[in-house]
């Protein structure tokens, strides 16, 4: 009785020594702890700038050039004799650290790395976190928290939407009134996509200067980041249209919408939601190119977000503009002018060496684009049969389901274990060659505060990073709650809000349907509030 029992506890401890989120690809623990300072010493054969204390070979942890090992791929060895690292690149050398961080516990303010042997490499190449800055502006440094976060689990693609109907956000030289007007409005609309209640605050003047955009995509490079820029065309443009009408169908000197759903438009006879730019003016067509010009100067990586989706076209139907220049094409519907600009960014971007990615949406258009210049980026909660086909055919795709990845939803609507239990087959992707990645999508209609979007985040973030980098046979639902229960203590020393289990994986079907109703109908911070209550009641 008593070996079983011995049996059992290192049993036990084994699993707590290999409490990795996300979890590695091959892990093998073995009994001992090696402590290890916080500030010691680092040798490296890889430069690592955010290591500031460099040491020589008889450092505890020492970093070897690996060349046979993959792009972001690491092994880790910790026994007596202290930590060795191996990688082929930075990313893979600052991953193996994070996971010795996490290991160790050491913001925590534990020192105690498990012995253990670790064989790494992500399943995705792209496992991004998005951002909606124009709904809500939270400014540099809780963006630069955000990066932190992302940095910690191994995250690498930081999709920023900087432009939208209530808001531009990126300082841009040539259209100064984009910034003049269109960065501020004069209401929001708080009261959920069911209510029309609004605060009547002034909102604004809020955006980055282009140097402040070059902080931050440096500050992101630094922890091997890439940074997205989205710039939405020609839908979602009701803050370009505010300060430059004319670029419109009809040159209508609107204000900067601060309504975020249909009900509000119903409710006041708004007839002009969600005016995209007039597709018939040239010199709203080369705003867009100008606009571009200038946002690829401030990001270098090679990919670029046109947004593409959502685009009414019931203007350009009785528009003359955009009604002659379909008769000089010789299209037949409304749908081809779009196909044309988006064929067009494609070739821009191309000659400037990104990739252009663009919402589901434009596949409607009949679009295919399959040379590998365009990626697909798929948002809907179900399956979508041009999407499936576009991957089919060779093209390139990154996963963000409503279901699994809309993170800016109540958790009574997508708990937890709808991100967690993402699978591409379940959406029709069977090859997993197409999956650039997947990528979790914060928008922020109803969400003003940073503490809101780390409710919103995590856990759910976590999830996220363990479906991007681990493979899906080496995944399991329950046995990543064990790990990210002993995680849960992170948050307090590094000051992130979080769900808390009852929010994050609600249980009760008819509490999930009146917290859903309550989303809709007025109160979107529901959650948020209960989230308080019930942290608050712990302590």
């Amino acid at each position: 009785m008593k070996i079983c029992v011995i049996i059992k506890k290192i049993r036990e401890g084994t699993k707590k020594m290999i409490n990795l989120i996300p979890m590695a690809r091959e892990v093998r623990a073995s009994k001992g702890v090696f402590r290890l300072k916080k500030d010691s010493a680092v040798y490296s054969e890889i430069e690592l700038p955010l290591v500031k204390n460099k040491g020589d070979k008889d450092s505890p942890v020492k970093i070897f050039r690996e060349e046979s090992l993959g792009k972001e791929a690491y092994r880790l060895k910790v026994d007596a004799n202290g930590v060795e690292i191996k990688a082929s690149d930075r990313a893979g050398a600052y991953y193996a650290l994070q996971s010795v961080r996490m290991l160790g516990r050491f913001d925590e303010g534990k020192n105690e790395i498990p012995y253990v042997t670790i064989q790494d490499a992500p399943q995705f190449q792209w496992r991004g976190i998005h951002l909606d800055e124009s709904r809500h502006f939270f400014g540099m440094e809780h963006v630069k928290s955000l990066l932190d976060d992302m940095f910690r689990l191994k995250l690498n693609v930081f999709h920023w939407h900087l432009t939208d109907d209530q808001g531009w956000r990126v300082e841009i030289k040539k259209y100064p009134l984009l910034t003049e007007i269109g960065s501020k409005r004069r209401f929001t609309h708080i009261g959920g996509w069911g209510c029309a209640k609004t605060d009547n605050t002034p909102y604004g003047p809020y955006f980055y200067t282009q140097d402040q955009i070059k902080e931050i995509v440096d500050y992101a490079a630094e922890r091997c980041i890439h940074i997205v820029p989205e710039i939405d065309v020609p839908a979602h443009s009701a803050a370009t249209l505010a300060a430059y009408p004319h670029l419109a169908c009809r040159n209508l000197k609107r204000e900067v919408f601060g309504c975020m759903g249909d009900i509000f438009f119903k409710k006041e006879g708004i007839k002009d939601w969600n005016r995209p730019l007039c597709l018939g003016k040239k010199e709203s067509v080369q705003f867009i190119f100008d606009v571009y010009d200038e946002i690829c100067e401030l990001f270098p990586f090679s990919y670029f977000h046109v947004g593409g989706d959502e685009c009414d076209v019931s203007e350009w139907k009785t528009c003359p503009d955009c009604q002659k220049a379909m008769k000089e094409y010789g299209f037949k519907n409304e749908k081809e002018l779009q196909k044309k600009l988006t064929n067009e960014l494609c070739e821009y971007l191309k000659k400037k060496g990104k990739h252009m990615i663009a919402w589901n949406d434009v596949l409607n258009q009949g679009i295919d684009r399959l040379d590998g210049s365009m990626v697909i980026q798929q948002w809907l909660p179900g399956q979508d049969k041009n999407t499936k086909h576009f991957a089919a055919s060779g093209g390139k795709i990154i996963m963000s389901n409503h279901k699994s990845f809309y993170f800016d939803m109540s958790y009574a609507q997508y708990p937890l274990a709808n991100t967690y239990k993402f699978a591409p087959e379940k959406y029709g992707i069977t090859d997993y060659d197409s999956v650039l990645g997947v990528e979790g999508e914060t928008w922020t209609e109803w969400i003003d505060s940073f503490s809101k979007v780390q409710l919103h985040l995590h856990p759910r973030m976590e999830a996220l990073a363990e479906v991007a980098w681990t493979p899906a046979k080496k995944r399991d639902y329950a046995q990543f709650l064990k790990r990210y229960k002993a995680y849960q203590s992170v948050f307090k020393p590094l000051g992130i809000n979080f769900a808390v289990d009852k929010i994050a994986m609600p249980k009760n079907p008819l509490k999930r349907g009146s917290v859903c109703r309550k989303f809709r109908s007025g109160d979107p911070d529901y959650e948020f509030n209960e989230n308080n209550r019930l942290k608050e009641n712990e302590t």
